[in-house]
Formats: structure tokens, C-alpha cells, sequence
């Protein structure tokens, strides 16, 4: 079976499915083969497992539709292999918060399935904890590149998420591949500018490299290409300008190959995201989630570097 290997590590490793429990797997039509070879180890596991294909939305963190939400509460373990992300989302949110082992693979690919999906998750585990305990507690974040990236927000009241792809041990739900360490900063604190490395997913880009990104009172209020589709979303999507969450990458098997999913978990990294954040402890419903990367970042948190140009300290 291809990618059975992996589909162990997914099921066995990173969700210990039981023999009594019960399995949703959420796909669509472009990830229909990744779904299935899912689902065909998960027959021989679990007592009950059942395979649904949604419609592909326009952006991440579209909700599902709603008969699919409600679905999703009435399972063990949810597995959703889409072209689109339902991480941030009320449905995925919901589901965790009833003790549903919610595991997201939005956007997942054959080169990722081969790269940061075959890591060992004892080891990414062990070191998005010691980044946790590096991180946590800390009240103000400034990120600096050497190509011009210069912003900083409060992140004071808000909690550090370790997403270490061991989903039910430390919180229900994440990505998988995992490996980010990541919180969502205090609404209308984040002042600056951004340079992006990269944005994009797959043959969809968002902003090309270079493009500069201006932040004022937590919301970005300029895109230096007006013609990206960041910029269009920006102006077409309630609430999309927000900057909603900021993660440090953590999987030693992640390299940037233009895909977020993999991107955004990769080592030397750290990444930013504007649009919803309510599901990470934020304020923020939009109708879409999407995160740009930023190499080799020097990270300062209350005066101290903990990052610089990409090494931890």
C-alpha cells in the first residue's frame, strides 16, 4: 500500500487510534488518494471508519459544510487530508473541545507525505517542548530579518501552543506534519513591517518573495504588490487583515518547498498569519487563515534574543 508508513505513523504515533474507537476521514477530490490509503490502514485498526469528500473553498479556514460539522462530534479521531484548511475553524474547534482527536492535513502532497511526515515525532516532540519552555511566559515579541522584516506585539495573556503531532497528550487537535511552537499575539498590538520569504501553496502564491507587508495597530494596512491575492483578499475578507498568530518551526524533516504545511514546521523559520485566530485563543472569526514564512529570523522576547538568524539559543 502506498504510504503505509506513513499512515502508520499517523495513525499509530501521532493519534494511538484504539480498537474501539471510531474514524472520520474529511478529503476532497485533489487528496482523495492520501485520504485512502488512510483509510485503508485505519479498516484494520478501529471499529468503525467512515471516508466523506467535501467541496474545495476558495481559502483556508472556510467552515465545512454543516452537515459534515455536525458529523464530526459523533467520532473518536477526525483525519482531514484537504486542499483547503479546516484547522481554524469553529467545526474542527467544536469537535476538540467534546475530547474529538482532531488531526489536520490541509494542503498535504506526495513530497510532503515522503519529508516531514516521516519524522520521528519522539524527537520533534522533544524539541518543540524545550522551544515551549524557551517561549513560554514571555510578554513581548519583536521579529528582525536582515532583508527588512521589523515587527513587534504583545503577546501578554496568551498562552504558547506546542503542536508536536502527539494529538490527545497535550491539547486534541493540530497539524499533521507537526513541529511549531506557536500563539496568537494580542488583537491590535502588532506594529511594523514584514518581508516575505515565502507565500505560497504549491502553484498558488499568495506574495511573491520580497513583498513587504505594513502593520498598524495589529492589522496590515499595506501590501507593497497591490496585485497579489493577499492584498485582494485583504480587501474582499471580513476581518483577513488581522494578524492572528505567530509560530517558530520545529520539525527537524521540514524543508521549504512552497507549501505552508511543511514550510511553517521547518527549523530556522518562523512564520505569521493574518485572519482568524479564535481558535487558538484569540478574538478574531475571518473567513480564511494563511501564513507567510520568514528565514532566519532574530526572535527577542522581553529584551532577550532567544533566535538569531534562524539558530536557537
Amino acid at each position: 500500500m502506498k504510504y503505509q508508513k506513513q499512515a502508520e505513523i499517523i495513525l499509530n504515533k501521532c493519534l494511538e487510534v484504539k480498537k474501539s474507537e471510531s474514524v472520520l476521514i474529511i478529503t476532497d477530490e485533489k487528496r482523495k488518494q492520501i485520504a485512502e490509503s488512510i483509510y485503508n490502514l485505519a479498516k484494520s485498526i478501529a471499529k468503525k471508519v467512515d471516508l466523506i469528500e467535501i467541496p474545495i473553498p476558495a481559502v483556508n479556514g472556510v467552515e465545512p459544510p454543516e452537515e459534515v460539522a455536525k458529523k464530526m462530534l459523533d467520532y473518536d479521531v477526525i483525519l482531514a487530508p484537504t486542499t483547503r484548511s479546516i484547522t481554524h475553524t469553529r467545526a474542527s474547534k467544536d469537535a476538540a473541545s467534546k475530547g474529538v482527536r482532531v488531526a489536520t492535513l490541509p494542503g498535504i502532497t506526495e513530497a510532503i507525505m515522503n519529508e516531514s511526515m516521516l519524522a520521528d515525532y519522539d524527537e520533534v516532540e522533544k524539541y518543540t517542548l524545550k522551544v515551549l519552555g524557551i517561549v513560554n511566559n514571555s510578554k513581548f515579541v519583536e521579529v528582525k530579518t536582515s532583508k527588512g522584516t521589523n515587527i513587534s506585539f504583545s503577546v501578554k495573556t496568551r498562552r504558547w501552543i506546542a503542536d508536536t503531532g502527539k494529538i490527545g497528550k497535550i491539547r486534541n487537535s493540530g497539524n499533521l506534519p507537526a513541529g511549531e511552537v506557536f500563539i496568537s499575539p494580542l488583537e491590535g498590538t502588532a506594529n511594523g513591517k514584514i518581508m516575505i520569504d515565502s507565500f505560497r501553496k504549491d502553484e498558488e502564491i499568495y506574495a511573491h518573495e520580497g513583498t513587504e507587508i505594513t502593520v498598524k495597530n495589529g492589522e496590515a494596512i499595506e501590501v507593497s504588490d497591490k496585485n497579489s491575492k493577499i492584498a485582494k483578499l485583504f480587501k474582499e475578507v471580513e476581518n483577513g487583515t488581522n494578524l492572528a498568530e505567530f509560530g517558530i518551526g520545529t520539525n527537524y524533516k521540514a524543508k521549504i518547498i512552497g507549501n505552508t504545511l511543511q514550510d511553517e514546521k521547518a527549523l530556522g523559520t518562523c512564520h505569521i498569519a493574518f485572519g482568524s485566530n479564535f481558535s487558538m485563543g484569540g478574538k478574531v472569526k475571518a473567513g480564511m487563515h494563511l501564513d507567510l514564512i520568514i528565514k532566519d529570523p532574530t526572535i527577542i522576547m522581553d529584551g532577550k534574543v532567544i533566535m538569531k538568524s534562524g539558530k536557537l539559543i
